[in-house]
């Protein structure tokens, strides 16, 4: 993770985490992800990097796979924990590590998945993807989705407010970014307040530094590792190539080990 992020994700920020992220459609993101799976005839067992709360695994370990999830926020995998415990999920495995500096001794994995970004928030991606061929057996799939170059340039980060509700609670996001196009990195300010009863409770202020990609770049730098693109699609619009509307676009690779 980048330097700048290291204290991100702090308590505060990630008790709002699921709040914030409630009407994200996780189910339709998940049946993207069980597409693109079918690129591999047989899975059984997934790695997830950056789980966060775990709104992703547990949707897919619905689906028989065992699943190690990985993140390195304690308070992050602990709300998580809850969630796997309330629904009595007994195929999800959660890890506490630093994902730049895994050690799973032999595991190896059929898929691996960085879901929500986890990709712009890497220090050295590239060494990332040389270091995590050791969890990989030939013709696993790496499936992430990224913030791409060509979209940034055209639809610039704007500032946003939004509210959240949820019982006697009201919670507001302030983000605002600004481009440093030297890194090829948005810096976020993510400010949020907690009210009850209109009176502030809490109040929490992140600064988030996230990479974009070049997609000839990173399409490179994946063949030099030893894996063969399979496909780049549109976050938002399935089967659709990224588009220079939505920042964001899924990859999926394979290992030729």
């Amino acid at each position: 993770m980048n330097q700048e992020n290291r204290s991100i994700f702090n308590e505060d920020y990630s008790k709002s985490y699921d709040l914030i992220y409630e009407k994200k459609n996780y189910n339709d993101e998940c049946n993207r992800i069980i597409k693109f799976i079918k690129y591999k005839k047989s899975v059984s067992n997934i790695l997830d990097l950056g789980c966060g709360t775990c709104s992703h695994s547990i949707i897919l370990s619905k689906y028989g796979f065992n699943i190690d999830a990985i993140d390195r926020s304690e308070k992050m995998l602990e709300i998580a924990k809850k969630k796997i415990e309330k629904k009595k999920i007994s195929n999800i495995k959660l890890i506490q590590a630093d994902i730049e500096n895994l050690d799973l001794k032999n595991a190896q994995y059929d898929v691996i998945l960085l879901l929500f970004n986890v990709l712009g928030y890497l220090k050295k991606p590239y060494l990332f993807f040389s270091n995590l061929k050791k969890y990989l057996k030939k013709g696993s799939l790496v499936i992430f989705d990224f913030w791409h170059e060509s979209a940034i340039i055209q639809n610039g980060p704007k500032k946003t407010k939004k509210n959240f509700e949820k019982a006697e609670v009201n919670l507001t996001k302030i983000s605002q970014g600004k481009v440093n196009q030297k890194d090829k990195t948005i810096i976020i300010n993510i400010q949020t307040y907690e009210k009850e009863k209109n009176a502030v409770i809490t109040k929490n202020e992140e600064e988030h530094h996230i990479k974009y990609y070049n997609i000839e770049s990173l399409t490179l730098n994946l063949i030099n590792e030893g894996f063969k693109v399979l496909k780049f699609e549109d976050f938002e619009n399935d089967g659709c190539l990224p588009s220079k509307e939505n920042w964001s676009a899924y990859c999926v690779s394979k290992y030729l080990g």
